[in-house]
């Protein structure tokens, strides 16, 4: 008996002891639960009961210059229910049926469902749903979603140059990858109380954070101009059964691109149903041989050499010429033409001997003052800086071909860079995307201005190019561009393809470059048709009639841009220094103005008397005229040979002065 009761003793010690270490157990982790470690466990219970939902921002708007919306930014809602939380499940069916959408019935299953989680609505408009978010939205029996989704009104007209987002918001291609930190906001985010079950409940007592939306962009490009140019692109895609065609329009005194467009396009809104080729804005991208166009670096070389003037004469070999083991063709077999003429007719020949007599180094020079071979570093993503081979690979082969432009490579961008110089007296600047940056509450954080390169050439010179140019359309290969009543510039291009076998014999790359009006220009035009099929295939035939078509309905949209050829006058550009970065600023006369008010020093008549400008070449007799304030009639190329008023004759501000010039023969052996 007695060992009976020690061994219950025994085993009740050996019980208490265990419960007794359990109890320490016990207490201690809860001590340690509670009070050692609680604050990392208060932490833990927090973060699994708070969910922090993400504010998306709202996408900053692109528009155009004239404040048209090219980008929308739409907010949608996706609203769900707990149908076990919702009590008064019909008067709530007919609450939302007057909130939302009058559906009563749908509302009513819905809510009536056994399921813990239903869709109620999706992809509601705010407008739609403002009321409801009134009084619903911490309501623990509902879940609200909001998303935000980018729209493009002018889709496949602007769909390169915008570019589009992903599924997260976020720009990829175009100007919405480029101007990504500006346009993309900051999210905000709203905590909200998960139970056990998941279920969230907002309340409006929880810390939150707004999003920042993102800033408004406004761009130098035109919206109706852009619509002209992709039609107008469109309708010469199709009629020459092209494999592309570019083009952009932009403001050659201030650099501002005004519209930029690349056949075959896409529609940002539905980018699955177009290839990816189609995204690229070949603009800036696609590097092609110029032709023809090419020709205005060794024209402006040869001018600011005093090498040649237009009207010196050139024996252009009756259409081809040997170089080496190569024979280079003109289109038409000419014997010899004025260097007006060869520019007017574009003559390969006579453009190749005039670069001999210049040579490799002053035509690469002008080359690279001309911007070729370089990135414009224009505002948009994926610019190619284009081809030319250094100076020191040239031999005459190598010169020939690049002084017509073959054996080089540039964009189409850069080709209107070029030729903006030309049309604003000499000025490279660099192109203009972006006019301007502001928050939404309308902070100004960046204003564009022109931005100045270099100048490439003399006013005079410029002067002599744009007369060249004018020529070529009124009377040359650029004929086709040409409207009564509107002085039209520019150059045509035709370049074979090339291939792995060499020069193409049956694809090409027909080019335009215009621009008007030709003393004041105000808009320049760049067409380049990729491969157009069928008997006509110049830039002259294809090209020319596209920016012909563009400028007349340009114009038609407005009277501003319309002059005839007597009321234009000659813009005065002035440099304005800057310590940071050195711009231009464009100082001109009224164009309404009468050309012989534009010269008066006084109200008194001012006289002089006129000087002998006999045998003096153009650009001599046009500066001296200039400097007296003298307006003047030019007949024919060359030197002056005669001109009236008579040489000491009196003459005024309101003298119409004429010299004749011919034709010099230069031998360019």
């Amino acid at each position: 008996m007695t060992n009976y009761f020690h061994k219950i003793r025994k085993r009740t010690r050996i019980i208490s002891l265990f419960l007794l270490l359990f109890w320490g157990a016990l207490i201690g982790r809860l001590f340690t639960i509670q009070v050692i470690n609680s604050t990392g466990y208060q932490k833990t219970c927090k973060n699994q009961a708070d969910y922090r939902r993400i504010i998306h921002p709202i996408r900053g708007t692109i528009y155009d210059r004239n404040q048209k919306a090219l980008t929308m930014d739409i907010v949608q809602y996706n609203i769900a229910v707990h149908p076990y939380l919702i009590k008064n499940k019909e008067k709530i069916a007919g609450e939302l049926s007057a909130l939302i959408k009058p559906k009563y019935a749908a509302y009513l299953k819905t809510l009536q469902s056994d399921r813990t989680f239903v869709w109620l609505e999706k992809d509601i408009l705010h407008s739609e749903i403002q009321p409801f978010l009134e009084k619903y939205q911490y309501h623990s029996g509902f879940a609200i979603e909001r998303k935000v989704r980018r729209s493009y009104p002018f889709g496949e007209i602007a769909g390169q140059l915008i570019g589009l987002t992903d599924i997260d918001n976020h720009g990829i291609i175009g100007l919405e990858k480029e101007l990504e930190p500006y346009v993309c906001g900051t999210p905000g985010w709203q905590v909200a109380m998960k139970d056990g079950w998941g279920r969230l409940n907002n309340r409006p007592d929880l810390p939150y954070k707004e999003a920042i939306n993102g800033n408004d962009i406004t761009l130098t490009i035109d919206h109706e101009y852009q619509i002209i140019l992709h039609e107008e692109l469109l309708n010469a895609f199709e009629k020459h059964n092209a494999d592309k065609a570019m083009g952009i329009i932009i403001n050659p005194k201030n650099g501002e691109i005004l519209a930029i467009s690349t056949i075959p396009g896409f529609d940002p809104n539905m980018p699955n149903n177009y290839p990816v080729s189609a995204q690229i804005n070949g603009i800036v991208t696609d590097i092609f041989e110029p032709g023809s166009t090419f020709k205005i670096v060794t024209a402006t070389a040869a001018f600011e050499g005093d090498k040649v003037q237009p009207g010196d004469s050139i024996y252009c070999e009756d259409g081809h010429i040997k170089i080496g083991k190569t024979i280079i063709h003109d289109h038409k077999k000419y014997s010899t033409l004025s260097f007006a003429d060869v520019i007017k007719k574009s003559s390969n020949i006579g453009t190749i001997k005039v670069a001999r007599k210049i040579g490799k180094d002053q035509v690469f020079k002008y080359v690279r003052r001309y911007g070729f071979g370089a990135k414009t570093d224009i505002q948009f993503p994926g610019e190619q800086e284009g081809i030319i081979h250094p100076l020191k690979k040239w031999n005459d082969l190598m010169l020939a071909q690049v002084a017509i432009g073959h054996g080089v490579c540039c964009t189409a961008l850069q080709l209107a860079n070029a030729y903006a110089a030309i049309a604003n007296g000499g000025y490279l600047l660099k192109p203009q995307l972006v006019k301007k940056i502001e928050t939404k509450d309308g902070i100004l954080l960046y204003e564009g201005k022109p931005q100045y390169i270099r100048r490439v050439a003399s006013a005079e010179t410029m002067i002599l190019m744009r007369d060249l140019l004018r020529l070529t359309v009124k009377s040359g290969t650029g004929l086709k561009a040409d409207i009564n009543g509107m002085a039209i510039a520019g150059k045509t291009g035709t370049a074979q393809k090339v291939t792995k076998k060499g020069y193409s014999q049956t694809d090409y790359v027909a080019t335009f470059v215009g621009f008007f009006p030709v003393n004041d220009p105000k808009l320049l035009c760049v067409i380049v048709v990729d491969n157009p099929k069928g008997i006509n295939h110049t830039g002259g035939s294809v090209s020319a009639p596209v920016v012909k078509e563009i400028f007349k309905r340009i114009v038609n949209l407005s009277d501003d841009l319309f002059f005839r050829e007597d009321q234009l006058q000659t813009p005065q550009l002035k440099l304005v220094n800057s310590s940071l970065q050195p711009k231009l600023s464009f100082v001109q006369t009224a164009a309404a103005a009468p050309r012989e008010s534009r010269v008066r020093l006084s109200t008194y008549q001012y006289t002089q008397r006129m000087p002998d400008l006999r045998g003096k070449t153009i650009r001599q007799a046009v500066a001296i005229l200039q400097t007296m304030g003298v307006d003047v009639n030019i007949e024919g190329t060359g030197v002056v040979t005669s001109q009236y008023p008579q040489v000491n004759s009196l003459v005024t501000s309101n003298t119409q002065c004429t010299i004749n010039l011919e034709p010099r023969s230069v031998n360019l052996e």
